[in-house]
């Protein structure tokens, strides 16, 4: 039954086959490195445990895949999963088990080709598992892709988070069609005029107020609020204002009474620090 090279004991072949108690088998199994006795064990053994142990020495890629498939105690299979490196199989186990979040999620961990973490986006249904399809990919150009033209702005967003592309997020920020993404994309800017452009031009409040977030200019700050006619982006702009005077500016050009009130008390507190 062993391979070539040194052969294992009877005795202890008898151990493992034999034994009436799961300890004593799984201690025969941890002097054994005979895959073919480990897969007769992995295959057979009545105890899940000893058949765990078994499949956590076990390399050939076809049997672990048959395991992770068909044993019938999830942490057997999830031992097989771990032992797999074959990216082609671990991208069919996370699309065959999406049920089981943890089964995938080990799957994925051993996926190191980006291309193929990227292909499992469209066979996939679970959130949580494209997200941490995402969550795995590297690649700067993968993700960009992903961020622009996925179907599901969930792995959008997902894959914008990691995205450091200035050009890309900047294309997002004003292309994307969903607020969210644009918005998430604006929190990640730098270049000082493109969010310029979006707090003024943006068609929705919440992504022109995380614009008006990132802006320092008293100036530009107080056309926002004497010309945006949204509140919250009004709000959001004049907390901004660190200049006295751009808002005494403000008392005069403005009517709205809460507005005037929120001037008032900033002003009041600037006075008020030494």
């Amino acid at each position: 039954m062993p391979g070539k090279g040194k052969q294992t004991p009877s005795s202890l072949i008898k151990r493992v086959f034999q034994a009436p108690d799961y300890f004593t088998r799984v201690d025969a199994i941890k002097q054994i490195d005979e895959q073919e006795i480990l897969i007769m064990v992995a295959r057979q053994d009545s105890d899940y445990y000893v058949r765990q142990s078994a499949v956590e020495k076990i390399t050939d890629q076809a049997v672990l895949q048959e395991i992770a498939a068909t044993d019938t105690d999830y942490y057997v299979r999830l031992a097989a999963v771990k032992r797999i490196d074959n990216q082609k199989i671990l991208a069919g186990i996370v699309l065959e088990n999406q049920s089981d979040y943890y089964i995938c999620k080990d799957a994925i961990n051993n996926i190191h080709d980006n291309d193929t973490l990227a292909s499992l986006l469209e066979g996939l249904t679970d959130r949580d598992i494209k997200s941490a399809v995402v969550q795995k990919i590297t690649n700067q150009e993968i993700l960009a892709s992903i961020a622009c033209c996925n179907s599901d702005f969930y792995v959008r967003s997902d894959a914008l988070k990691k995205v450091t592309d200035q050009d890309l997020l900047a294309r997002i920020a004003k292309n994307d069609s969903d607020y969210y993404v644009r918005a998430l994309a604006v929190q990640q800017l730098k270049d000082n005029e493109v969010i310029k452009d979006i707090a003024l031009n943006d068609t929705d409040f919440y992504v022109r107020c995380q614009a008006v977030a990132r802006i320092s200019d008293s100036d530009l700050l107080k056309m926002i609020i004497v010309k945006d006619d949204d509140f919250d982006v009004r709000k959001r702009a004049l907390a901004n204002i660190r200049d006295p005077k751009v808002l005494m500016k403000l008392q005069e050009e403005l009517s709205d009474a809460f507005i005037l009130r929120k001037i008032k008390s900033q002003l009041d507190n600037m006075q008020s620090i030494p």
